[in-house]
């Protein structure tokens, strides 16, 4: 297994004391730890192994996804080998921080722009404007940082690109996607998978409407993510109406203006009816 390679575990011994939840910014202290990985020939005898144990067996399931490698996941990152071949239809701001180094020829061009002055990642707000801000490259053995918490990647693939990155677990709520033409936000989507499933989980519950489920639901109207405490909300109201209105009156004080104004609004027509 990749995990009991010596070089892999002194990584993760470096990189582990680099990930902080109070200080997002310490994660570029890795930046040597990964410098010191690409060096020592690890990523090449791992594909080695890997593609050796799937001769051997070709039922071998790896860590493998449509268009990445998974490596290593540890406490709140992941390092993976990425294939990089296709202009995306949208400019993403990432939700998380990275570092990127290619693996091979090929350099990795970019274009890079900064996120609008007011924007607020939590909060969508449709329409913000990304500033150009030049342009770069880096060739194999060069890292990136992706310092997505001010700047925004647009990664230029005229050839498909092998890198090596490694990235931190979410460390905002959304990924915002802005259009390329002209440059305005135009949706977000959730950083972590989970939320959009405890979104639909909540939906479920309310469609199926069993009491069982109160507890549940109640406990969900707490959730850190916005959306998935409104998506709560709404369910319980196919449950108690008293819950219910209860959650919207606490909802007019939440911390999410988008919650504010919804439940303001859904309080409003029920006292209209």
């Amino acid at each position: 297994m990749t995990s009991l390679d010596p070089r892999l575990a002194e990584f993760a011994a470096r990189v582990q004391p680099c990930l902080r939840r109070d200080a997002p910014e310490a994660f570029w202290d890795a930046e040597p730890a990964l410098q010191a990985l690409l060096s020592s020939g690890y990523v090449a005898d791992a594909l080695n192994r890997e593609l050796a144990a799937l001769c051997a067996e070709p039922t071998h399931f790896g860590s493998w996804r449509p268009a990445e490698w998974l490596l290593h996941r540890g406490p709140g990152y992941a390092l993976a080998v990425a294939r990089f071949e296709q202009n995306r239809r949208f400019i993403h701001a990432l939700p998380f921080y990275g570092m990127l180094s290619p693996l091979g020829g090929e350099r990795l061009r970019y274009l890079r722009y900064r996120l609008p002055s007011n924007y607020n990642n939590p909060v969508f707000t449709p329409g913000l404007v990304l500033e150009p801000d030049g342009d770069g490259s880096v060739a194999a053995g060069e890292i990136l940082r992706l310092h997505s918490n001010r700047l925004a990647y647009d990664f230029q693939l005229p050839e498909p690109v092998l890198v090596l990155k490694l990235s931190t677990a979410a460390i905002r709520p959304l990924e915002w996607l802005f259009s390329r033409d002209p440059l305005q936000s135009w949706q977000a989507n959730d950083a972590d998978l989970s939320y959009t499933q405890l979104r639909v989980a909540a939906d479920v519950l309310g469609k199926v409407a069993h009491q069982s489920s109160l507890p549940a639901l109640k406990l969900l109207c707490g959730h850190p993510h916005h959306s998935v405490r409104w998506a709560a909300i709404q369910s319980l109201g196919r449950l108690s109406r008293s819950e219910a209105l209860g959650q919207l009156q606490l909802a007019l004080q939440d911390s999410h203006p988008h919650i504010r104004r919804a439940a303001q609004k859904t309080l409003d027509q029920i006292q209209k009816k």
